[in-house]
């Protein structure tokens, strides 16, 4: 499987959009069919603010001696955990209960912006160091 750019044509057919795609396309025989599955390529402006995200998360995690948050990884299932960033719940058998961490992928940034979770979390980051969001994010410029 390959993922290419496409770009939609006039009469409604696709095409590479980039010299990349083109190459990418390449593989496949002239003529061949494929399968496709489509998506709309997100907003520019997505791109750094979910970059800027990981960076505020990636600044916690470097400047706290907290072992619950002293990680990337760490910083994230904290704040899944806190704002109830669940994919799914599940109860076993047993009677107890497990709940499923959805995840903070740019491929789930449309779930991610609908539920406010950078908005949501990033009073809880800089709570966690004891600084102001601003603080926050000025500070977590050097990591995007």
């Amino acid at each position: 499987m390959i993922i290419a750019d496409m770009q939609v044509k006039q009469d409604y057919s696709l095409a590479p959009f980039s010299q990349e795609a083109k190459d990418l396309i390449r593989s496949y025989r002239l003529n061949q069919i494929v399968k496709a599955k489509i998506s709309g390529i997100r907003k520019e402006a997505s791109v750094p603010q979910f970059r800027m995200f990981h960076a505020c998360m990636r600044t916690i995690a470097d400047n706290t001696s907290d072992s619950q948050w002293n990680d990337l990884v760490k910083v994230k299932v904290q704040l899944k955990h806190l704002l109830n960033f669940f994919k799914s719940t599940v109860v076993l058998p047993d009677g107890s209960i497990h709940f499923e961490l959805d995840s903070f992928a740019f491929s789930n940034y449309s779930k991610v912006f609908k539920e406010k979770i950078i908005e949501r979390s990033l009073p809880i980051l800089a709570k966690k160091i004891g600084i102001t969001v601003d603080e926050l994010l000025v500070n977590c410029e050097r990591y995007s």
